[in-house]
């Protein structure tokens, strides 16, 4: 009889955990793009980082967290940013994001922002058959965590003037920079910390 009541108390114990624990609603923006918009691979690329920071292993089991629909994230940032621009054209990004947070009752919102995209061959050395060329790329990553009103705003740049190499392009460029930004706001930290 005492493992029955045991086994019982058990059942009670666990359906009344589950039951507590809500999962945490995650909205995830497509990357912004305030500059020209790389070539598809890089694009790929980047919205892999931004997916591979946030991805929960086991989610589908475990279901700790629901990732909110990009589109209508996105749609609704977009109201807000409207909203705010017509009303102050010093407005930034990251002041839309605690709103769209509220408004899509999202417990964390990530807003990948890529600011700067460039590439150019800026000459051509006769004597030694070099391409030189200039590149650039500077991004931003916006995380709110409304549970604890937390709001990070991360941006990285880099710039390369010399001979062409992979790792001078503008996309190497802007693959570091979103790596430097996911690490310094500690988005994958902030994702492993959900229980």
């Amino acid at each position: 009889m005492k493992k029955f009541l045991f086994a019982l108390l058990a059942v009670i114990l666990f359906a009344a955990t589950a039951q507590a624990a809500q999962p945490v609603r995650i909205a995830r923006l497509p990357i912004i793009f305030l500059c020209s918009v790389p070539d598809s691979e890089t694009c790929a690329a980047l919205e892999t980082k931004i997916q591979r920071a946030i991805h929960i292993p086991l989610n589908g089991t475990l279901k700790l967290a629901d990732y909110l629909p990009e589109n209508h994230s996105a749609q609704a940032l977009n109201d807000i940013w409207n909203d705010l621009r017509s009303e102050n054209k010093k407005a930034k990004l990251a002041d839309a994001i605690r709103p769209l947070a509220n408004k899509i009752d999202a417990d964390i919102v990530v807003c990948p922002v890529l600011r700067q995209y460039g590439q150019y061959a800026s000459f051509f050395s006769s004597w030694n058959g070099d391409i030189y060329i200039n590149s650039y790329a500077e991004a931003e990553l916006i995380v709110f965590d409304r549970r604890t009103d937390i709001l990070t705003d991360k941006k990285a740049s880099r710039m390369y003037h010399d001979i062409y190499t992979l790792s001078g392009t503008a996309s190497h460029l802007a693959k570091e920079c979103f790596d430097k930004i996911i690490a310094e706001s500690k988005l994958r930290d902030l994702i492993r910390a959900i229980r």
